[in-house]
Formats: C-alpha cells, sequence, structure tokens
C-alpha cells in the first residue's frame, strides 16, 4: 500500500537528483575551440596534456608518455633488439623530476636487471597497480592545478551539500518502510536509510573529477593545433617508443595525443599484468613465457586425489556404459554377453591414463628449478556466508621451453613465495603439483609495492564523492601520535600472526582518516608488515562509540565499491567486503581493513579477525 511516506520518500528523492542535475551542468568542464595547426611544443608536460585534452580525464597513455619523455631527457634509453624485443636502460636523470615522472623512473628501476629492463616487462612487479595509479593521477592534477589548468569539479560547498541532502531521501525512505513493516520487519529502516544514503553517494562519485580553468580551455585548444600538426600523415601512427631518440619529445607528445599507438602499447607502464603471458630474465636474457592453466580434471591436484578421482570416473563411466549397454540388448542392437565386458573396458579406458599418472608420480617426486613467473589465486566456489575456495596455481620458467604450464599447489606453499623468486621445487610433474618449494634466491620484486610515494599530492582531487568535501575535511586533519589506549587493546599484534601469519609491529597512529564526516567521531590506528610471499600488510582498525558510529558499516562500501556480505556470529549485522569487515559490537561499530599487493585475505581470516575485536569491544574477552 502506497503511504504518504513513500510518495515523500519519492519527491525527496526527485528533488535531490534535480539539484545532482543543476551543479553538473553548473560545474561541466568549458568548451575547448581548437587553435590552429602548430608544430612548437608549450611548457606543459605530455602527462598534463593528456589531462586537459581529455576531457579533465588522465587515460592510460599518460604513463608511457612520460616514458618516453624521460626517454627524451635523457634519464633512460629505449634501444630496439629486435622485431619483438626492445629494451630500456635506467639513466641517472639529467636534471629534477617531477613527483609523477620520479614515479615512473622508480618503477623502471625496480623492474631492472643491471639496469636493463625489456619494455614488455613493465607490467611485472610487485606494485598495486591501483594505487600506483592513484597517485600517478593525483600528482599530474597537482601540476596542472599549479598551472592554473584545473581545479576540483565539487567545491567543498557543493560536497557538503550534496552528501548532507543525500541524507534527506535516505531517511524519508527509512521512514516509509518503517511504517509499512510488520512487526517482526521492524528495525529494517536503519539498513534502508545507510544502505541508500551510500548508495546516493556512490552515485553522485561518478559524476565527479576534475573540471577545466578559462586558461585550461585555451592551452587544451593549444594542444589539438599541435595534435593537428602531428596527425598530418600519420607519422607517428607505426613508430615504436625507440623511435624517440630520431622524433625526442614530439613522439611522447603523440602518444599523450592518441596519436602513437604502437609506441604506447610497447611501454605497459599502467597495464595489468597478463595473467598468459610473462616475462621472466631467467637465464641472463629477457623473454616471453606463455603461460597455461590445466583444466582441473586430472591435473593440479595431489597425486593421491588424482588417482581417486580417477577411478571414481572410471567407476561412473563403466556404470553408465553398463546401462546403456543393457538398453541396446533389449533391442537387439549389441550383444547381451559384452554388455558387462563392455562396461569394464570402458571404465578402465577413462581411469588408466589419469591413474597410471599419479601412480607414477605416487612412486617419485620430480625436482624441478627455475623463475616463478606467475602466482594467480584463482576462486571456484564460496558460501552463504562469503567464505571461497580457492585453486592456487604457479608457473615456473625452467628455462628449457618458452610455454609453460602452471602447477597447482597449496596454499601455504603458494603464499610463501613472490614473483621473480628462483625456486627448487618438488613437483609431481604428470599432475601438475607442487609438493613443496624452497627458495634459492628471493625475488628483487619483493618489497618494490612501498615504493617512495611522495606526498605532494595530498590535494583535494577525489575521484568520488566519498573523496571530497566533509569526508576530505576528515581525512586531511591532523592525528594526534598517540593510539587510544582502549582501541589498542581490541586487536594487537599476535592476533595478526594467528589470523593471517602477519608479523607486524604495534599499534601507531593511523595517518590516513576513514571517509567518514566531521560529526562522527573516529579513532584509527594501523599496523604495518610483511606477509610470507614480502608483500607489505596494512591492517587499519576504525571504530566509533555511541549510535552515530553505525555509520562505519558504510565503510566497507566506500572502499570497496562492491556490494557486501551478510556475516552471522560476528557482533551485529556484520557486512563483509574484500578485505574489509564491519560489525556493531557492545556500545559502538568497528571497521576492519587488510590491504596488501597481494590481495585481500581469505574471508574466514577477516571473520577470525572481526569476532576477536567483537568480543573485546562487548567487554567478553581479554587482550591475548
Amino acid at each position: 500500500m502506497v503511504t504518504i511516506f513513500a510518495v515523500a520518500a519519492a519527491v525527496a528523492l526527485a528533488l535531490w537528483g534535480l539539484l545532482v542535475a543543476v551543479l553538473a551542468y553548473a560545474t561541466r568542464n568549458p568548451s575547448v575551440r581548437p587553435g590552429p595547426a602548430t608544430g612548437e611544443l608549450r611548457p606543459e608536460s605530455p602527462a598534463v596534456v593528456d589531462l586537459i585534452t581529455g576531457d579533465w580525464r588522465l587515460c592510460d597513455e599518460a604513463a608511457s608518455a612520460t616514458l618516453i619523455d624521460l626517454a627524451a631527457k635523457g634519464a633512460v634509453e629505449i634501444d630496439e633488439i629486435g622485431p619483438e624485443l626492445s629494451l630500456v636502460r635506467v639513466r641517472e636523470p639529467r636534471g629534477p623530476l617531477t613527483p609523477y615522472e620520479k614515479l615512473v623512473h622508480d618503477h623502471v628501476r625496480s623492474l631492472a636487471v643491471d639496469g636493463v629492463v625489456a619494455t614488455g616487462a613493465l607490467a611485472e612487479g610487485a606494485r598495486s597497480l591501483g594505487r600506483w595509479w592513484k597517485s600517478f593521477r593525483r600528482k599530474v592534477i597537482a601540476e596542472a592545478r599549479e598551472q592554473g589548468l584545473s581545479r576540483a569539479r565539487w567545491s567543498k560547498a557543493h560536497a557538503t551539500l550534496l552528501t548532507f541532502t543525500a541524507a534527506v531521501p535516505a531517511v524519508a525512505a527509512a521512514i516509509a518502510v518503517e511504517v509499512n513493516a510488520e512487526a517482526d520487519d521492524k528495525g529494517a529502516g536503519v539498513g534502508v536509510a545507510v544502505i541508500g544514503f551510500a548508495f546516493l553517494t556512490a552515485l553522485v562519485g561518478k559524476l565527479n573529477g576534475e573540471r577545466g580553468t578559462a586558461k585550461g580551455a585555451e592551452a587544451a585548444g593549444y594542444w589539438l593545433g599541435v595534435r593537428e600538426h602531428l596527425a598530418a600523415g600519420d607519422a607517428y601512427t607505426e613508430r615504436p617508443a625507440a623511435s624517440v631518440t630520431i622524433w625526442g619529445r614530439h613522439l611522447a607528445y603523440a602518444a599523450a595525443l592518441g596519436l602513437a599507438p604502437r609506441a604506447v602499447a610497447g611501454l605497459p607502464v599502467s597495464v595489468p599484468a597478463d595473467d598468459r603471458r610473462a616475462w621472466s630474465d631467467y637465464g641472463g636474457m629477457w623473454h616471453v613465457v606463455d603461460v597455461r592453466y590445466p583444466r582441473r580434471i586430472v591435473r593440479g591436484w595431489p597425486p593421491g586425489t588424482v588417482a581417486f578421482r580417477a577411478l571414481v570416473t572410471g567407476l561412473f563411466a563403466g556404470f553408465w556404459s553398463w546401462i546403456a549397454g543393457v538398453a541396446a540388448s533389449a533391442f537387439d542392437l549389441w550383444p547381451s554377453g559384452l554388455v558387462l565386458p563392455g562396461a569394464y573396458l570402458v571404465g578402465a579406458a577413462v581411469a588408466a591414463l589419469p591413474f597410471a599418472r599419479a601412480v607414477a608420480d605416487l612412486a617419485g617426486k620430480t625436482e624441478l628449478e627455475g623463475q616463478v613467473v606467475r602466482l594467480r589465486r584463482v576462486t571456484v566456489s564460496s558460501d552463504d556466508n562469503g567464505n571461497s575456495k580457492y585453486v592456487y596455481w604457479v608457473a615456473l620458467d625452467d628455462g628449457r621451453a618458452r610455454e609453460v604450464m602452471a602447477y597447482g599447489t597449496s596454499e601455504a606453499t603458494w603464499r610463501e613465495l613472490a614473483e621473480g623468486d628462483v625456486v627448487r621445487v618438488s613437483a609431481a610433474r604428470r599432475v601438475g603439483w607442487i609438493h613443496e618449494a624452497h627458495i634459492l634466491r628471493r625475488s628483487r620484486h619483493r618489497g618494490t609495492a612501498s615504493y617512495d610515494d611522495t606526498g605532494e599530492h595530498t590535494l583535494d582531487a577525489p575521484r568520488d564523492l566519498a573523496e571530497a568535501g566533509p569526508f576530505a575535511a576528515a581525512a586531511s586533519r591532523g592525528r594526534q601520535p598517540a593510539v587510544p589506549a582502549w582501541l589498542a587493546t581490541l586487536l594487537t599484534p599476535a592476533d595478526l600472526r594467528r589470523v593471517l601469519g602477519v608479523d607486524t609491529g604495534p599499534a601507531e597512529a593511523n595517518p590516513e582518516r576513514p571517509a567518514t564526516p566531521d560529526w562522527l567521531a573516529t579513532e584509527s590506528c594501523r599496523f604495518r608488515g610483511t606477509g610470507l610471499a614480502g608483500a607489505e600488510v596494512t591492517v587499519d582498525l576504525y571504530a566509533a562509540k555511541g549510535k552515530r558510529g553505525g555509520y562505519l558499516m558504510v565503510i566497507g562500501h566506500l572502499l570497496t565499491r562492491v556490494q557486501g556480505s551478510p556475516v552471522n556470529g560476528v557482533g551485529t549485522g556484520a557486512m563483509l567486503y574484500p578485505g574489509v569487515i564491519a560489525a556493531r559490537s557492545g556500545e559502538g561499530t568497528f571497521a576492519v581493513h587488510v590491504h596488501s599487493p597481494a590481495g585481500p585475505p581469505p574471508p574466514d581470516a577477516m571473520v577470525a579477525l572481526a569476532r576477536t575485536v567483537a568480543r573485546r569491544m562487548g567487554g567478553r574477552s581479554p587482550v591475548a
């Protein structure tokens, strides 16, 4: 039944949507008029040019164009060795680098062996690409703003207005739900308000970003004139990145303006590593390794499991062959005397090869040595509580072939390894399973996830509403160096070692405040450590007391932008997201955020951490 409250909620939502539309129109980018064709270059860097000529949205080619520009300036050299191999040689910069140029230069240096890295290998390494790109983007935006070419789309006043007015339709919807709810469903309105508010702020966030200034529009028009000049005759379309020695900085600007696709494709600086195509320097020379992942029918399991599966599969095949034989013999289509022998023969034929492989591997293990080129974890199933089951793959380059088949392994073995490690493994080669691995030489990529992320980009350059306005103010205000005593008792390094297998230091003040408004008194601390694979692991704990602390329940959505899953048995109304879990307990609300380049921990580990915090926050458990 439609009530006056439901109508009021609909009207509030419509008015809020109108407000968003008006502000979006008022803060649109200025129109850009292309200037006359010219080959003269202005002082703006290729990355800044990419930003202002791309409707103030930074595109992926900006990082590649920056690397080409570094080559033109002598900070690196790009040499084409053959049709499928080009090398980047790291040099000392001749002058100071901008923060984003340094970010690119440091990434190349971290990958280089004796100062040299293959261009195709630029996507490799242990960095968190999302975090790296976010840092690169903000650094470019900082320079564009310093030059007066760009500014934030939402001012703090806009963001504050949109944030607090979004609460009106959310609360109206909650009231409408409460009024129409049955007696058993009372209280559902709170969830509707929280989810509705989070959804509306996320929706507005899609419209947020940079917008140009009048000076920026003038500069963009000039560079569109440069683009017209460079596009004449398609001179740069098929030029490789190594041709920067001939074309100089013009090639870098052609890449930023979308005119040098071959050069950009050859420098995958901002591209995720390909699961099926890896670069390896094992043996002393850079080369491509194609990785295949087998179907988990008879490969990717321990030999005992393969033998058992082979017998079961043979039994089923023989059984159904017997059924088919009986049916066929009833119609004189198959001799009745051959029904049972035929079933035995089919079952044996199906089971023979995988069973023989498994028995051979059980009889003796194979020692293999090589470099880990791919570590991948694939979800194969999950239950209603969000607990996922994974398959763990390890691909080794032993220097013998350019195509390798990935091996399955246990989670414990997988977590000890890092891409680039040189290892000796004990393997069941015929069924594709690694029993154990010994690291002979640790990867130089270990630890490079914590790159030198300078702080000059800490400006109001939000990608969504959660980073703007009152949220940004909460994130940027200063922190006291001391961690509140009550907060430090909720989670300890011993807990993290027990649940995650990570050794961390004591709790320290968190330099990054959560995306929460000013009126929510949130306390936060951070634990830093290193996982088994050598990747940096950071654990953030947030807590807020009182009824208003319930706002922390949406932090998982704000951090991950995915739909959470409810978890039973953890506080009240716990929600699980990848790497984030939040729940109410006792007199407050808490959230735990675990982030690492190796990916989020398994859901059961997140639930175990949340149960520990919930017990202590509710005053039912001493500190371990």
